[in-house]
Parts: structure tokens; sequence; C-alpha cells
């Protein structure tokens, strides 16, 4: 697909570069041919009068050719077009001449033997002899050769910058068409990763409807393991559903994101003591290090709180029993920083890398054992990027990982974001008094 969209690009500049180029040489062309007939009319015009002038105040019935050299010559036609004088022996005897119908000087191309001639016609009153006619003419051989020379230059140059505007276009349109098929196939494989999470749970809310509908006449207490693995499921599908939404949310640039000023390290805190059961259970040592000073930020306290709350998890997840997790948060300038530190067993460098890919997991099959669809660093990283801050991983295989929260102390969040931090403060003035 993405080959056929190529080819039709590069065809479609090329045809729009390839127009673009006979309309400038065409126009280039055509004025340059008119400046020259132009200049040939206007050294006509002036010998033509220069002759005229010799015969009326002069009364001299031949002109001198000796003042009319560089090519241009004169003759003396009579009113049907006749020769009556060709003092310079111009070879025109055969050739009718295309004569003016009125009394204004007019001029004629004409070919002669296979040359091309300009030929400017004045009207003379010749008295009782009828009306004469001034023909001064100029070979226009000098033209056309220079003329047919700017054709040859205008074809190469075209040619040569059609191959160079070919390459270009091709680099161009090729690099042009990598963010799409990143993009494409981030979406593929979203969509493919979604289906693969979703069809779990459903095999299992599908088979589990079987028995009920096997065992549709026994009581419901009878049955009670299979309501538990239904909840489970529905709760499962329902936790994706919402952090893919929250992904497609992040993508448009419409997160919904109440900001105030939020004391991290209390929040840090407080979700410390919320998972500090899970900690104990599974023998881990989780503490958050003492605050020094203050750390304020403008943020959303909600969306905040499960940023915390992801790093947290996989922390824990991936922390043998009797290893320790720390929680650490300072200041640095104009940012606040969070650090979240563990002595697991550390990520490879081929796997940091991608660890902020969505449905990416380092070990998948415990990670699904764990129930995790490898969505979560994805939609931290979307939420602190949606508050203007940097969330960064650094890990040592056999040591341990450190997931680091940066974040401005004043918001930095989307136009949409702002907006909806403004409606919310409206909303919430009333109750507050």
């Amino acid at each position: 697909m993405f080959a056929r969209v190529r080819w039709r690009l590069l065809g479609w500049t090329m045809l729009v570069l390839a127009l673009i180029l006979a309309l400038v040489g065409t126009a280039v062309y055509v004025t340059l041919r008119q400046t020259l007939l132009a200049e040939v009319d206007r050294t006509l015009a002036n010998r033509a009068n220069e002759a005229a002038t010799e015969i009326y105040h002069f009364g001299v019935a031949r002109v001198d050719t000796a003042n009319f050299s560089g090519g241009v010559f004169i003759l003396d036609a009579g009113p049907d077009g006749v020769i009556i004088d060709n003092p310079q022996r111009v070879d025109l005897q055969s050739l009718p001449l295309p004569l003016p119908a009125g009394n204004a000087a007019s001029a004629a191309t004409i070919t002669v033997h296979g040359e091309r001639d300009r030929l400017l016609f004045l009207p003379l009153d010749a008295g009782r002899a009828g009306r004469r006619y001034l023909v001064t003419g100029e070979s226009l051989e000098p033209e056309e050769r220079a003329l047919r020379s700017l054709l040859l230059v205008l074809i190469v140059s075209a040619g040569g910058g059609l191959l160079l505007s070919l390459a270009g276009a091709s680099f161009l349109v090729s690099r042009s068409l990598i963010p799409i098929q990143r993009a494409y196939t981030r979406q593929r494989e979203f969509s493919a990763d979604a289906a693969h999470e979703l069809r779990t749970p459903l095999t299992v809310l599908h088979a589990a409807t079987d028995v009920l509908h096997q065992h549709r006449d026994e009581p419901l207490a009878a049955n009670g393991q299979l309501f538990e693995d239904i909840q489970h499921e529905i709760v499962r599908m329902e936790r994706l559903t919402n952090d893919m939404l929250t992904l497609a949310r992040s993508d448009l640039d419409e997160l919904e994101l109440a900001v105030a000023e939020v004391d991290l390290a209390a929040l840090a805190g407080k979700v410390v003591r919320q998972v500090m059961p899970l900690a104990h259970e599974r023998d881990i040592d989780l503490a958050l290090e003492p605050v020094k000073t203050a750390v304020t930020v403008e943020a959303d306290p909600n969306r905040l709180q499960q940023v915390v709350l992801i790093l947290l998890d996989n922390a824990l997840k991936y922390t043998p029993a009797g290893g320790k997790v720390r929680v650490q948060v300072a200041r640095h300038g104009n940012e606040a920083s969070l650090a979240v530190t563990d002595t697991g067993e550390g990520i490879s460098p081929e796997h940091l890398a991608r660890l902020f890919d969505r449905f990416y997991r380092v070990d998948p099959a415990r990670s699904r054992a764990q129930g995790g669809a490898g969505l979560g660093l994805a939609i931290a990283r979307s939420l602190v990027t949606a508050h203007g801050g940097q969330l960064s991983l650094s890990s040592q295989p056999g040591t341990g990982t450190t997931a680091l929260v940066r974040l401005p102390l004043t918001a930095r969040t989307s136009a949409f974001a702002r907006r909806f931090a403004g409606v919310t403060a409206r909303l919430t003035r009333p109750l507050q008094r």
C-alpha cells in the first residue's frame, strides 16, 4: 500500500514540477521571441524613416543603399506588389508581397528559400504613378538561431532539473512517509494487541456463560466461582477499555486535566500508604525518603496519582522478595522530580527502549499472569507529557531500575486542559464558599 502511495506522490510531484517548468520555459521563450521581433521591427522602422526622408526632402528616386548595411535591405514596390526597384538585388522577384490594405505602416514575416525574413511596408504617395511602397527587410536567421539555442538550453535544463528533482522528490517522499508508516504500523499493532487482550476475557466469559446455561436449573450459590470469574474478567475488560480510552484521548490531545496546586511529596506518600499492604505481602521494603523542602506543582492530582501508582505497581511486580523500592521527591530549579527506584532484576537495553510502546512486555507470560496488559508505562508517559513534563527510565541488568518523572513547577498543559481547568474552577467556586 505504501509503495503505491509513494509512487503516486512521486508521480504527482513530478507532473506538477514538469508543468511548472514547461510554463516557465514557454513564457521565457515567447517573451524573448517577441522582444527580438520587436527589436527587429524598430530597426526596420528607423531605416524606413531614413529612406523616406531622403525621398521627400532630397527628391531622389532611388535611395542610397550604402547607408543600409548590416543585413538590412530595401525594395520599391508598386501598388500591385510587384517589385519596381531592387537596388540590393534581393531574390524576391517571384514572391507576391503581402502589402497592407490601409495607409499605415505594417510588418509581415515571409519565408524565402527556407529562410525567414521580416518586412516592413511603408506606403508612399507617388503622384500620378499611384501609391508605392517602401519595403525595408531583414533576415531573421540570427534571431532564429538565438531562439533555437535558447530552446535547446531550456530543454536540457528542464530535463536535468527533472532528473535532479526526481531524486530529491523520491528522497523527500520516502522521508515523509516514514512517520506515516510508523503510525500505521503502531495502529495495526495496537488493534491486534487490543483484540488479543480482549479475546482472553471474552473467552472466559463465553465459557462461563455456557456452563451456567447448562446448569441454569441449579441455585446461584452452586456456581459462585463462575460468577467470581465473570466479575473478574468484566473488571479486567473495563480496566483495559479505560486504558485504551485514555491513550486515544492522549493521541488527540484531549486529556481532561483539572489543574490545581499539588504537594508532590504528600501525594507520593498517599500512594505509598495505599500500596504498602501489597509490598508487605511480597516481602518488599517500600519507603518514601524524607523531603527536605516542600515541592508544590500545578497538576491534576488524580492523574498524577495514577502515574505514581503505575510506577510503584511496576516496581513491586519486578522486585523479588527481600528487595527494596524507594520513592524520592525533590526540587531542581524550576522543576520537580519524583523517582521510583527498585532493586529488581533490571532491564536489558534492547527492552528498555521499547518499554513505553503500547502492549509491550519484557516477559509476556509473567505480565499476563500478574494481570498486566502492557499499557501502564504508555499511559504514565502520556499523562506526564500532558502536564508538560518528562518520564524516563534507566536500568542496569541485575541491579535495578529507576523511573524518573520531571514536572514543571508551573502548569504547561495543553489548551484543552487549561480550558477544562477553568471550567472546573468556576464550577467548584460556589461549593468552596
